[in-house]
């Protein structure tokens, strides 16, 4: 049986390169493999030898056979687990990196007249005002962090809609607490999806961040500060634009997607249900997913039983593979 077509792309999202994703694919396909035969495959004998050894290196593949040169998977749980913590440190590396550029920037330009210019501090009831201007400026993208408190009550962003209809793009990083918003899923994040938004999901984020187009961003000081004292900062153009912008694009490569439109064809499951899903990503407990969707905890239960007996699997865990690789979510 062929794996999904979604699990290379999962294991290169959590930092394996390409061609030994490729080939730890042909390890569960055919396995036991020799380098011979991955490199008829492969048509490199450089590559495959590279890749066997990232595969051992991570924990994801054995040698077999009595002289070794045949090859297994292993079990991946402890593998992936590390895997899972190097890219969190390669996040925690990228926020520290801003800081880094942040400090550099201040340095290079404190007393210069045009400082100004680039950073500009909003506070109190001019925030709201500030960011509507923004948004209503793009013209390509939009690119989030996103996460509470929001300065917008969390209520519905009819401007995205619009703007998604019009051909802009937004991609959006949620973190955790952004679904364990009172409604927010709800309200806010699957119109967006339906709208056409590209959405994925952390469970933490470092920061609250905007990008809109390439032109401006905005910042909160800390999410806390944000919320005690509601303040952003508005960031154009400089050397932390870029490195907000890197933090960006790493945060999103380490995200698990949230599609809207399921493309298990085969399978497709209901809009409840895949709220069902996103809510368990997002690490909610049964008591708040199951007020979350409006049911009992016993229809609550129903659904996961009936999703799990779907998925030919028997835990929760299992349960979030198969639907990341199926395209469930």
């Amino acid at each position: 049986m062929t794996p999904p077509d979604g699990l290379g792309a999962q294991l290169s999202r959590l930092g394996l390169g390409e061609p030994a994703a490729r080939i730890y694919r042909r390890m569960l396909e055919s396995a036991p493999v020799t380098a011979e035969e991955l490199t008829r495959w492969e048509d490199d004998v450089e590559t495959v030898q590279l890749a066997l050894k990232e595969l051992a290196d991570a924990g994801l593949a054995v040698s077999s056979g009595v002289d070794g040169t045949e090859f297994l998977p292993s079990n991946p749980s402890e593998a992936l687990a590390a895997l899972t913590t190097r890219r969190q440190a390669e996040l925690h590396d990228a926020r520290l990196a801003v800081q880094t550029a942040y400090r550099a920037f201040r340095r290079a330009h404190s007393g210069m007249p045009q400082a100004q210019d680039l950073l500009e501090v909003v506070t109190g009831d001019a925030i709201v005002p500030r960011l509507q201007h923004l948004a209503t400026m793009v013209r390509h993208q939009v690119r989030r962090l996103d996460s509470p408190p929001y300065f917008t009550g969390g209520r519905r962003n009819l401007l995205e809609e619009e703007q998604l209809r019009r051909g802009i793009t937004y991609r959006c990083v949620y973190s955790g607490a952004s679904l364990g918003d009172p409604g927010y899923l709800t309200g806010n994040i699957l119109p967006c999806l339906r709208a056409g938004e590209q959405a994925r999901l952390l469970p933490e984020l470092p920061v609250k961040l905007t990008l809109f187009d390439d032109r401006a961003a905005t910042i909160a000081l800390t999410i806390r500060e944000a919320d005690r004292n509601q303040s952003i900062v508005i960031v154009r153009p400089c050397s932390l634009f870029s490195a907000l912008e890197g933090l960006f694009e790493t945060s999103w490569a380490a995200a698990l997607p949230l599609d809207q439109e399921c493309r298990a064809s085969e399978q497709p499951i209901r809009p409840i249900e895949r709220e069902l899903l996103i809510l368990l990503a997002a690490g909610r407990k049964d008591d708040e997913i199951a007020a979350e969707l409006g049911v009992s905890r016993r229809t609550l239960f129903r659904y996961l039983e009936t999703l799990m007996d779907r998925a030919g699997v028997s835990s929760r865990f299992q349960l979030g593979v198969f639907a990341a690789h199926n395209g469930w979510f």
